[in-house]
Parts: structure tokens; C-alpha cells; sequence
């Protein structure tokens, strides 16, 4: 059945508090493309559905953008305009990639760039193997559309009465945690990374001063109050990621330590290895099944991209010891500086289609919050011959139209889709990756011939 725009997630049009100064700006990064909302009657716009999924990083974003860009581009184009673009389908970022080359969706969405290799090994080998045009990487564009940070939720309600100092965690330990080395809340290694988090023990006794006798409130012990209770790790289930982005930090900061039972250094995947895993673990579909997992069990913690944190209001993130050996809060800023951090190296595209540098955990900067990524936008370079492709038939119509919303998903400004992104917690593309973007777009063809976009 078709989701309407009754959806979960809908467009705070009154966020406070997150439209400030967030995005990372470079000199000399341009635009190429406006954000076009102009439509007319032989556009046929109004009529085309095109279907897009994937990661759940992104559900919140997209799921927010659509429905507020059909209602920017009716005030511009009226009748003409895009009206019954479904909301997005939230089925995971290797559910996107395979969508999108199965034709299910006009547009699939990964935190992972499809043919991202690592350690030799192709994240989508299983993906790209066959010879047709339609599964080859260069047949695809790939665009950066949202920046945003993976907390690590947790569920501690003994530690309500600290809640002015959330849970602090480094990589060491969470890379404990997940392969099952740290066992209980109240282990020597989180305590030691928490002294606010203690109850200070005093007594009355009697001293002498200035001569006289009086008493004081004297400290005589303090105690870890971190809970005794079992550490239940939550991971994704399925293909995802915000798993490879936390794996990718893990992998970064932690790796020497972070191994399998045999001996082998995890390397970033976008599933998890569940066989390394506690037993008392948990898996959750999508980052709200992880999160639901957290809310549900005490003693829980699990890795979700922030918005789903900043919507539900109800569980805290810990902080996150970053490579400046700051407790870092996850928040919009934080994310920000992480990824401004990695300026001088931009992510590309290369000849063979494959996207490099995109990885931004651990920025060298102060205070980065250093689980952090960005997530990209997946389409056919060129549709034509494709025919009912991912809810429309494939036309330079309907493609100029994904093609349009894309351009305006990555502009700024008051009426631009990285406002509602910032609106649901992401963090504004840093300019010179909304050039990147906009590049990307701009070599989408329909037949060989540009799409003219403006």
C-alpha cells in the first residue's frame, strides 16, 4: 500500500535551536545548479510516483524533504508541479543499492558509496557481478545528500540523578562492549572515564579551627555508581550503514583490539559480524529497530543516526572520546567541525565510479564528534531504454524530475532541502560537498543528451 504524507516523520517548520551556524564553508566551493522548482504542463510531473529507499539513516531527511518540496515547487509551478511522490522506504543501505539496480526505486540511498572495496575486499561484490549495462558501476551516479552523526543511545535509568553528565565512552570500550570483553556497566574501564558519575560518601566529624571546635562534612569514600547490571549491546540486523560507519570508526581507533574469535581485525562491512557479538546481544532492523531495542531494555546501547536520538527525546547518547581526548556531546556542531576536518581531502568520484574519501570518522579537529558520515544518493546515469524503472516509466521527464529533486535536496537557503535537513538534526553540507553534489547531478544524460537542468 502506497504511504501517504501521514508519515512518522514530518517537517518541523518550527525547529529551534538547529539552524545556526552548521554548515562548513570552503573558499572558492561554487554552484552549478539552483534547486530548479519550475515545472510546466509538458513536463508531466504531476502525474509520476518515483519510488525511492534505503538506508535508515536517511528516513527522517527524506521523509521530511518530499512532501515539503512538492508543496515549495506547487507554490512556484501550481498545477504543474509534483504532487504524488510516495514518502521513502526505509529498507536499509544495502536494500537501497539493490533497488536501485533492480529498478524497484528511482532513487537508492547508502551511507556507503556502492563499490566501496575495503581491505581488498568489494562491500558489493555480490551486487555488481553480472555484464549487462545495469549493473555496472559506471551506470550510476552517486551523490552525497545528508550529513549527520551515529550516537550511541543508551538505556540507564538508575543514573537518572547524574543526568547532567551523560554516559562518557571512548573507542577501547566500545569496541569491548561489542565483542563481549566488557561484560557489566560498572567495569573498572567505563568508571574510570566517568568521575562525575560516582556517590561521594561523608561523615560528621570534629575539628579544631581558629582555635575552636566544630564540625564538618568530611569525604571519607567514594564509589563507582555506574550500575551493576549486564551491558546489552544492540546492533543492526541487516545490511546497514550506520553499522559501517561505526565499524569504520571502530576499525580506525580501536582496530589492533577489535578482532574476531579467530584472531582477524574487523574491517568496516555493512553487516555486522554477529558471530563476535555477546550472546545477550540484540538485532534490530533499521535504526529504529535499534533504537526501540535501547528504549526497551535496560542496560541497552545501541548506534543510531542522531535524528532518531533528537525526535524521540527520551534516551541520552553518551559522549564520545574523540582523537583531541575530548568528551565530545553529539550534536549539529560537533558533527560539523568532525567533518570540516577532512576539507583538504573532499570525497571523488573517480573514472572506474568508485567514491573515495568519503569516510569522516575521527576528525583531528577540537571538539569533532568523531562518529560521523555522510549518506548518498544512488540513480541511473542515464534512463533511457530502462522502461518502468522505480515507479515511472523511464523518460527524460521523469528523470529530469529525480534529478531536480536531488538538486534541490542538496541547496541551502530558506527554501532549499538542507534546511529541512538541519530541521530533523543533519548537519548542512559542507559547500564544498554540495559542489560535489551538484557536479554529480549535472551528469545525469537522458539518451546521451543533458537534461538542462538550471
Amino acid at each position: 500500500m502506497k504511504k501517504t504524507l501521514r508519515g512518522r516523520f514530518v517537517v518541523a517548520l518550527a525547529t529551534v535551536g538547529l539552524l545556526s551556524t552548521m554548515a562548513v564553508t570552503v573558499a572558492g566551493a561554487s554552484a552549478t545548479l539552483s534547486g530548479d522548482l519550475t515545472f510546466s504542463s509538458s513536463d508531466g510531473a504531476s502525474s509520476m510516483a518515483p519510488a525511492m529507499g534505503g538506508s535508515s539513516f536517511d528516513e527522517p531527511f527524506f521523509n521530511a524533504a518530499i512532501p515539503t518540496y512538492m508543496s515549495f515547487a506547487s507554490g512556484v509551478s501550481g498545477g504543474n508541479a509534483p504532487s504524488g511522490m510516495p514518502l521513502y522506504s526505509p529498507v536499509g543501505s544495502t536494500g537501497g543499492k539493490k533497488g536501485v539496480i533492480a529498478g524497484t526505486y528511482a532513487v537508492g540511498a547508502s551511507d556507503v558509496p556502492m563499490g566501496t572495496t575495503v581491505n581488498g575486499t568489494s562491500l558489493d561484490s555480490s551486487l555488481l557481478t553480472n555484464a549487462d549495462p545495469a549493473h555496472t558501476l559506471n551506470s550510476y551516479v552517486q551523490i552525497p545528500v545528508a550529513l549527520g552523526g551515529v550516537g550511541m543511545m543508551y538505556n540507564l535509568p538508575s543514573l537518572q540523578k547524574f543526568s547532567k553528565y551523560p554516559v562518557i565512552l571512548n573507542s577501547a570500550v566500545l569496541a569491548s562492549i561489542y565483542d563481549g570483553a566488557i561484560t557489566k556497566w560498572n567495569d573498572s574501564a567505563i568508571c574510570k572515564l566517568n568521575p562525575k558519575i560516582y556517590n561521594f560518601h561523608y561523615k560528621w566529624v570534629t575539628v579544631k579551627k581558629n582555635g575552636k571546635k566544630v564540625r564538618i562534612h568530611r569525604l571519607v569514600s567514594k564509589s563507582c555508581a555506574m550500575p551493576n547490571i549486564p551491558v546489552v549491546p544492540v546492533y543492526r540486523a541487516d545490511g546497514s550503514g550506520t553499522t559501517f560507519i561505526f565499524m569504520d570508526y571502530l576499525n580506525q581507533t580501536a582496530g589492533a583490539s577489535f578482532k574476531t574469535p579467530g584472531g582477524t581485525e574487523v574491517f568496516p562491512g555493512t553487516t555486522f559480524n554477529q558471530g563476535q557479538v555477546p550472546s545477550n546481544s540484540l538485532g534490530g532492523q533499521k535504526n529504529a529497530g535499534v533504537a526501540a531495542d535501547v528504549q526497551q531494555t535496560t542496560g541497552a546501547i545501541g548506534y543510531v543516526e542522531y535524528s532518531y536520538i533528537l525526535l524521540q527525546h527520551t534516551l541520552p547518547a553518551a559522549r564520545v572520546v574523540n582523537a583531541k581526548g575530548e568528551a565530545a556531546v553529539l550534536s549539529p556542531k560537533s558533527v560539523s567541525a568532525d567533518a570540516a576536518a577532512f576539507a583538504a581531502v573532499p570525497p571523488k568520484e573517480g573514472s572506474n565510479g568508485v567514491v573515495s574519501n568519503f569516510s569522516i570518522v575521527n576528525g583531528a579537529n577540537s571538539g569533532d564528534y568523531p562518529i560521523a558520515g555522510y549518506s548518498w544518493a544512488i540513480v541511473r546515469q542515464d534512463w533511457n531504454g530502462l522502461g518502468s524503472f522505480g515507479g515511472v516509466t523511464a523518460s527524460a521527464n521523469s528523470e529530469r524530475l529525480v534529478a531536480k529533486f536531488l538538486d534541490w535536496a542538496v541547496q541551502g537557503g530558506s527554501k532549499g532541502g538542507q534546511t529541512v535537513a538541519q530541521q530533523q538534526g543533519y548537519v548542512a553540507l559542507p559547500a564544498y560537498v554540495t559542489a560535489l553534489a551538484e557536479q554529480q547531478i549535472g551528469t545525469m544524460t537522458y539518451n546521451g543528451v543533458s537534461l538542462g537542468l538550471s
